[in-house]
């Protein structure tokens, strides 16, 4: 591994290169492991290959409709491939993936699929016609195989549905948001930041999700210079304001988290750019005009945001694969290769020390999964009062909303009575969703500082962990003097890992500042919170929702219009709408306590705490058995060896030697790529 290589992942062909080196290194350990029949991390290893060859970067394109998303995508791919308009165009969610071969795949909502020429597409996928809009209310989703340079980079491009053209698509761009790794808010230059996409920032998008959000501020170019430093410093600004004061209705303005979380905040990616000049300087070859549109910069950030940013913590989680497995080879080579010199008797005494040290570590495993359920008990102890006051504060955004919505005598005669009602219901809806969208951040903000907290904690296990490994091994040491085969292993071990056996090995890197080896092995426990969930999701099972996913009620049913007679015509104004309003509560009460009977919110919340806690203990449970059953494999195997007094031919001694050399230098390259992405994450901690 080059060392430019290790300090350059901003560009896709660095990165994808580094990913394919790292892969490489984990094939030739997974080969390694199997002859050694370390069968758990073999497979393991496999795991994280397969995971790694499947993986590809997401980026979805949001933002109010009529602002150029489809253009812009369009300008990224260097050519027209999505279907643009001045008409809202997009209706499904296209997403853009490289083909040799183009066409498109029609994912239905009742499960089925074809594969229909590009050319169709926008008979699909599309309002642009009558025919065309029906089509696309049956289609869940189109996958559009195409030939472009960018999307050969594992990127595909995720073309969304206009925000606020209609409730539904806004609902499928956001059912999406948690699960990519940048979006695209494109923003208009010529009315930046309308109401309703000050809205969706402060009440849709997560606080945290501000670190991998670009607002390109399209239609630069018909501005002059001073004009558009103005509008992007505007738009810093706005955006500043809106999250800052979201995280102090999240996190609380006198609270830890929120002075830990001003401290950190960067600057928003804001970038001007003008994506029809762009689309057609690419088409053109028109390189000046290109440059004119500002959108290089756009796409240098976007490549960096991805693998650099973005990008580091995956190449992180196959370091430390290599890193885990390597040491365990080593160390599986060192117990291998002294046990067989040990006299029979002293192997046996050594062999039942060790065992028991195995037993030990697993109580000790236990004792701790019992303090992560204690502290389980104990967030959503703390969450009650917020769940006891849930109904009661819905209820209250509701009333509010009545008692200060706007009326005239006008608004009761009977042919704008059901306007008004819709009105009305709209707006109740809105409040109360964005009441509970808060509400549910607000807690999970609390699952998080609980599970920061404990994982904290579990350092000390982690530490345990690897002593206990390290006195295993330190059982079957030899002096150098008896060993038949002149300390080469041992040598290598000294050089690569410094203070001998795995445990030290992770000792040292947690003097240079990398906690959570069991937890991911990423700097930082907000990183780790915000990895080992979402990236290794096979460990979770997907338990870590973002706030909308924890918010699962029936809301989506209260739009419904409010029934009810009112004997308008015998009361003065003021009077018939004050009871006009009294009828709404009433019939608005009544649904919330329908609403109320029906979906659990507490035992919601309660799950979405216990599974977020059991994904500690799973993790633990998975990379703590990986190594221990290993070695306890190992250790049986030689206890078999011992009793029929086999030994190793000069053949063996001599692959086993091959590996360990192999393996130390691998574990050295990797060590100081390890230290490069470790910079790298610590650096963007203090940014955002």
């Amino acid at each position: 591994m080059e060392q430019t290589r290790i300090n350059d992942f901003g560009s896709y062909a660095s990165f994808r290169e580094t990913v394919n080196d790292l892969t490489e290194s984990l094939s030739q350990l997974k080969d390694y492991a199997s002859s050694l029949n370390l069968e758990n991390t073999a497979r393991s290893i496999g795991d994280v290959i397969e995971k790694a060859a499947n993986e590809h970067f997401e980026v979805a394109v949001v933002g109010e409709f009529k602002r150029g998303k489809s253009t812009l995508i369009n300008a990224m791919l260097g050519q027209e491939v999505l279907p643009a308009d001045v008409l809202p165009a997009t209706a499904t969610l296209n997403r853009v993936t490289y083909s040799k071969e183009p066409y498109v795949n029609v994912e239905y909502k009742d499960g089925t699929s074809e594969n229909v020429d590009i050319n169709q597409l926008a008979d699909y996928v599309t309002k642009l016609s009558f025919d065309s809009e029906k089509k696309a209310e049956t289609v869940k989703e189109a996958t559009v195989y195409y030939d472009t340079d960018f999307c050969k980079n594992n990127v595909d491009i995720i073309d969304t549905p206009g925000l606020n053209d209609d409730e539904q698509m806004t609902n499928v761009t956001m059912s999406i948001l948690p699960e990519i790794d940048a979006a695209v808010f494109v923003i208009s230059a010529n009315s930046p930041f309308s109401q309703f996409e000050k809205e969706f920032l402060e009440n849709k998008m997560l606080t945290s999700d501000l670190g991998r959000i670009i607002f390109a501020v399209n239609c630069f170019g018909t501005f002059s210079k001073e004009d558009e430093d103005r509008i992007v410093e505007t738009v810093e600004r706005r955006i500043c304001s809106y999250v800052m004061d979201k995280a102090k209705k999240v996190m609380g303005e006198n609270s830890r988290e929120f002075g830990v979380y001003k401290r950190k905040i960067g600057k928003p990616k804001v970038i001007g750019v003008y994506a029809k000049k762009a689309l057609m300087a690419k088409e053109s070859g028109d390189a000046q005009m290109l440059e004119e549109s500002n959108f290089p910069k756009f796409e240098s950030v976007l490549e960096t945001m991805l693998t650099k940013e973005r990008g580091s913590i995956s190449l992180q989680i196959l370091a430390n694969k290599i890193i885990s497995s390597g040491s365990e080879i080593i160390n599986s080579i060192v117990i291998h290769e002294n046990a067989l010199v040990m006299e029979t008797d002293e192997f046996m005494e050594k062999y039942q020390l060790a065992i028991e040290e195995i037993e030990e570590i697993r109580t000790k495993k236990r004792e701790e999964f019992v303090r992560i359920n204690n502290a389980a008990n104990k967030v959503f102890e703390q969450l009650q009062p917020i769940l006891d006051d849930y109904w009661v504060k819905i209820e209250e955004t509701a009333m509010q909303v009545i008692d200060e919505y706007q009326m005239s005598g006008d608004d009761l005669k009977r042919e704008k009575l059901k306007a008004v009602y819709e009105k009305l219901t709209q707006k109740i809806k809105e409040n109360i969703e964005n009441k509970a969208q808060l509400i549910c951040e607000q807690i999970q903000n609390d699952i998080n500082v609980g599970l920061s907290e404990e994982a904290v904690r579990l350092q000390s296990f982690q530490d345990d962990f690897f002593e206990s490994l390290n006195r295993i091994q330190e059982l079957f040491s030899v002096p150098q003097q008896h060993n038949r085969n002149g300390g080469t292993v041992d040598s290598i071990i000294g050089s690569v890992i410094g203070t001998g056996g795995i445990g030290g090995l992770f000792i040292g890197f947690r003097e240079a500042g990398v906690k959570g080896a069991l937890l991911g092995g990423l700097t930082g426990l907000t990183t780790w919170l915000a990895t080992s969930f979402l990236l290794v999701s096979t460990v979770v099972g997907g338990v870590f929702l973002s706030p909308a996913g924890l918010c699962v009620m029936a809301l989506a049913g209260f739009a419904g219009t409010f029934t009810g007679k009112f004997a308008v015509d015998k009361f003065l104004v003021q009077e018939r709408i004050d009871k006009f309003k009294t009828n709404v509560k009433t019939s608005v009460k009544k649904q919330f306590h329908e609403m109320r009977i029906n979906s659990d919110f507490t035992e919601s919340v309660r799950q979405q705490v216990y599974n977020s806690f059991a994904g500690l203990k799973t993790q633990i449970e998975q990379e703590t058995e990986i190594i221990l059953k290993d070695t306890q494999k190992t250790l049986d195997d030689l206890n078999e060896v011992k009793q029929n007094k086999k030994t190793m031919s000069d053949n063996e001694k001599i692959r086993l030697q091959n590996i360990a050399e192999n393996v130390g230098e691998m574990l050295a390259e990797t060590y100081n790529l390890h230290k490069a992405l470790t910079d790298i994450l610590s650096d963007d901690e203090e940014e955002e």
